[in-house]
């Protein structure tokens, strides 16, 4: 298939354009990082000829992005239209169990939007935006839950787990993730497969555990041996408040905080049923993340 993939430079979608490369797959990249602009229409009507599917990927990841919302919504709706136009058969479209962060319990595909952050608000809108463009070509949504590997992020996550910073919210909460390279897997599976049009999947490791048992598997990776402090969530926003006044850079911030202390338990079984499942389990994935990063150094 000729494939279009925007985000094409970023931490997934590169990985996803070798994936689809090494299939056969004729791949064309999207990306800032090649002069491209998803609020550029005519860009996007360009990328998309010939094209038979889009991966779209791209997306402004920082909560405090003042164009946050412009690109995730409004970006997204010009790369629809242009899909639109030039009859691709396939629209995949990256999003986030975060648009089902205000849900309680074990979250599916039929769970309530309820987007908490900013990030998650744009990607509810810009998933519905794609669900109401079925008239006018083939959507398929992935949820994505949050993905483990060797990024900025994790990074960050680490050097704290490092530092023995404490866990926010006692640690037992659920906390399952998905690694990179399985959340890569999953959109090379849906991509022309017609069971997977007009529908949406939740993705996210096969195993349940809490984020204390995370915590102390980064722990391992690192060869620290020492007891897991915790504090309540009220405090840790008091620290992260006094960090932010000092004028501290730091990972640690209340809209972190509130994510750390969610539970993050999805069911996967749908696209589990069409025969996705993830390989890799969070020991697995934790011990790939911590080489990987250790190897950027």
């Amino acid at each position: 298939m000729r494939i279009l993939v925007t985000g094409s430079s970023g931490f997934v979608g590169k990985r996803l354009v070798a994936l689809l490369k090494k299939k056969g797959h004729s791949v064309k990249g999207f990306d800032k990082a090649q002069g491209n602009s998803l609020l550029d229409k005519k860009q996007c009507l360009q990328a998309c000829k010939g094209m038979q599917a889009v991966c779209h990927l791209a997306a402004v990841l920082d909560e405090n992005a003042g164009n946050l919302f412009e690109v995730n919504v409004k970006g997204t709706e010009n790369m629809l239209e242009a899909a639109a136009k030039q009859r691709c058969s396939q629209f995949i479209f990256l999003s986030s169990v975060g648009v089902n962060a205000g849900c309680n319990g074990t979250v599916n595909e039929k769970a309530a939007i309820k987007p908490r952050t900013a990030y998650e608000k744009s990607k509810a809108e810009a998933e519905k935006l794609v669900w109401q463009s079925q008239e006018m070509l083939p959507v398929t949504i992935v949820r994505s839950a949050l993905v483990l590997g060797p990024n900025k992020y994790w990074k960050a996550i680490v050097k704290q787990v490092g530092k023995g910073f404490p866990i926010s919210g006692g640690g037992k909460q659920i906390w399952q993730t998905i690694f990179v390279d399985d959340l890569v897997e999953a959109l090379g599976f849906v991509l022309g497969k017609e069971a997977c049009l007009g529908e949406r999947f939740v993705v996210a490791e096969a195993e349940k555990h809490s984020l204390k048992e995370l915590y102390a598997t980064i722990q391992k990776e690192l060869d620290i041996n020492a007891n897991i402090r915790t504090v309540p969530v009220w405090l840790a926003k008091i620290i992260a408040l006094l960090l932010r006044l000092k004028g501290k850079k730091s990972v640690v911030t209340c809209a972190h905080i509130d994510r750390l202390a969610r539970q993050r338990s999805y069911d996967t079984g749908k696209i589990n049923a069409l025969g996705w499942k993830a390989k890799v389990g969070m020991k697995e994935g934790v011990k790939r993340t911590v080489a990987g990063l250790r190897t950027k150094k």
